[in-house]
């Protein structure tokens, strides 16, 4: 987990940046072939395979600052390649092998839930339709019925149930600390802020929610379902949710790092709170290469058997169409994320914990699977550029990509800006912060008539328009569509390769250039009346002048203790978003000092309305010094107003 206090709140860009920062250091690399046959010629064949692979993986540890990784190559229902590069530990040189080295893989764990829930279904203890409150009869966790449509398995395996984001109860500081999966889902339920089956936004609560409801239908855990209808008829026999982890593993384990002022830093492990979550899988890259042929293999496994053909079909055909008029662009399977890339079907998912980034991705009509992790954050760019190089590599486009706008896409492209944020926020916590700053982007128009996107933590992409509403990636081949509504509006944002997100247009005065300028004037003014507030006495034994009464010394110490106020709730709660995971699993005293400080800096906020009112009508200081402290009141005002638009201040 981060520390929970760090020098500067500057941490704040360094750290978005490590993401996509180039290194000039080295990777060394190891081999932990799976045993495959050298004859068989799959991808071209397997030597020109690992060459290519050999050469992208070293390119990628070197520019992404990853200490180690881990790759699976599938085809023809056999490993083709499994291999690893780099370093499960740099402090002892232990280098990372496919076969031994124990990773934790994210939120890809989630494909083993949403198989548990999917055998469920088969056997006839659920129903992808029914009211998933029928199967928590016996438990304190309820969906609540905020909208007359219920919340299904289907909605919440296509992330459509309509929760709002929420982190609170996924992250302890020990893993004594665990609870059971009932006791955490009933205290931490999130509300319901959109009618079900209406837009796709991504849930760890709904996916938990999920295997609560087939754990409540068997006589099992279900950690001890998955072990026994999963782990063990596919021989995954080093995967486990057990925190921490069984000696044996432990000393297998890779090292989560950071790249920090020249140096690779190391992490301790996060330790996750509900297993369907899919946070607390721990693996190697083989297990999951024979999960994944499973998979491919429309259910078996040798000789064994985890779903019917029919089932394995079901999961991987698109369940959720984001947009009707743009069939090509990406949905959700059940449980399956849908990456198609230059027109193959690709389906998979990808996980993302705070130092490992992992993506496991099937091309079902092609038999064909790959699966990597890495130890650092780098690995969340890193990943997807091994997707599409796979892809282009093995499966090139066939189609020219667009180059020149058409005519009067400029008009169009001008119409499209704005901001659109993630629906996958918090609506009603602090944890909003996190999703309003790094779940946004901006959209903007060129004179050229191209379209840019940008967001925190992300380099600018610019956009040439297929047709209206349509947009292609200038170099590549990610799509951008926009959704309007009957006046032609555009509402809503989609990205091809991100399926399970949807974006909405916000007004302008949640944009964050709004929220940059009010906080950022804010922060000068109260300043200012910091600086007026502690110099003050100075200038005038200095330069003489008038002692204020006692009335207006009351009135300015009470606009100091304001500006001094808001000024520490904005440094507490972006030190909180700095160091997010150690304050979800268990807030500082600093986070809850500043949950009751906001309150204050609000109440004194309105009394310094007030009294800026008086000071007008009864002709306190100077007119200088009155319009000076009406702009910094006018300003706290709107500070606190934009602190309650990204949950800082709930209103």
């Amino acid at each position: 987990m981060h520390h929970r206090y760090v020098h500067s709140v500057v941490v704040v860009l360094v750290t978005l940046a490590l993401v996509s920062a180039p290194v000039g250091t080295a990777a060394a690399q190891s081999d932990g072939s799976s045993g495959a046959s050298t004859d068989r010629v799959e991808l071209a064949d397997r030597a020109e395979t690992e060459a290519w692979l050999d050469e992208t993986m070293a390119r990628q540890l070197e520019e992404h600052r990853i200490p180690g990784a881990a790759v699976v190559v599938l085809s023809d229902g056999e490993v083709v390649l499994a291999k690893g590069y780099g370093y499960a530990d740099l402090a002892s040189r232990r280098p990372v092998d496919a076969d031994e080295t124990i990773f934790s893989v994210g939120s890809t764990g989630k494909l083993v839930t949403w198989t548990a829930v999917m055998q469920g279904v088969e056997d006839g203890r659920l129903e992808l339709d029914r009211d998933v409150d029928d199967y928590l009869i016996d438990s304190a966790v309820t969906v609540p019925d905020t909208y007359e449509d219920p919340v299904t398995l289907r909605h919440l395996g296509t992330h459509s149930a309509g929760f709002e984001d929420t982190f609170a109860g996924m992250v302890a500081d020990d893993p004594s600390e665990i609870r059971s999966m009932e006791a955490i889902l009933a205290e931490h339920q999130p509300a319901r802020v959109r009618p079900p089956g209406q837009f796709v936004a991504y849930s760890n609560y709904g996916t938990a929610l999920a295997g609560h409801a087939l754990a409540e239908q068997s006589d099992a855990s279900f950690a001890e379902l998955v072990d026994d209808r999963i782990f063990t008829p596919l021989a995954m026999d080093d995967t486990t949710y057990a925190q921490p982890l069984p000696a044996r593993l432990e000393s297998r384990r890779a090292v989560g790092y950071t790249y920090q002022n020249g140096a690779y830093r190391a992490h301790d492990p996060v330790i996750w709170t509900l297993p369907p979550e899919g946070g607390s899988l721990r693996t190697t890259a083989t297990d999951m290469g024979q999960f994944a042929l499973a998979h491919l293999n429309e259910g078996a496994y040798g000789s064994e058997r985890i779903l019917e053909p029919e089932t394995v079909r079901e999961m991987h055909r698109r369940q959720f169409t984001k947009s009707e008029a743009v069939p090509e662009l990406n949905g959700m399977g059940y449980g399956f994320i849908e990456m198609d890339r230059n027109d193959e079907t690709i389906v998979g998912h990808w996980g993302d914990t705070p130092r490992f980034k992992s993506l496991l991705a099937l091309y079902p009509e092609r038999d064909t699977g790959l699966f990597v992790v890495y130890n650092s954050p780098g690995g969340a760019p890193a990943r997807f550029e091994l997707l599409q190089a796979f892809t282009d590599r093995y499966y090139p486009r066939s189609d020219e990509p667009v180059v020149e706008p058409p005519d009067g896409a400029g008009e169009r492209a001008r119409e499209l800006a704005g901001d659109y944020r993630s629906l996958t926020v918090s609506e009603s916590s602090w944890e909003r912060i996190l999703g309003v700053m790094t779940r946004t982007y901006t959209v903007g128009a060129t004179d050229g008539g191209y379209l840019t996107t940008s967001r925190v933590g992300a380099g600018t992409q610019t956009w040439v328009e297929r047709r209206p509403g349509v947009y292609e990636e200038v170099g590549g081949s990610e799509l951008l569509v926009f959704q309007f509504d009957e006046d032609g509006r555009a509402t809503h944002l989609f990205r091809h390769a991100f399926g399970p997100a949807t974006y909405e247009r916000v007004p302008w005065y949640e944009r964050l250039t709004v929220l940059q300028t009010v906080v950022g004037a804010g922060v000068v003014a109260f300043l200012s009346v910091l600086l007026l507030w502690l110099g003050g006495p100075v200038w005038r034994r200095w330069r003489g002048g008038a002692v204020p009464s006692d009335r207006e010394r009351a009135a300015r110490w009470l606009l100091g203790t304001v500006s001094l106020l808001w000024l520490g709730v904005l440094v507490v709660f972006l030190l909180a978003w700095v160091n997010f995971n150690a304050e979800i699993a268990s807030p500082s005293l600093a986070l809850r000092a500043g949950t009751v400080l906001r309150w204050v800096a609000l109440a004194g906020t309105v009394g310094a309305v007030a009294v800026a009112g008086f000071a007008w009508r009864d002709g306190l200081w100077t007119r200088w010094a009155r319009l000076h402290y009406s702009v910094v009141t006018a300003l706290a005002v709107l500070f606190a107003w934009q602190l309650s638009l990204v949950g800082i201040l709930p209103l």
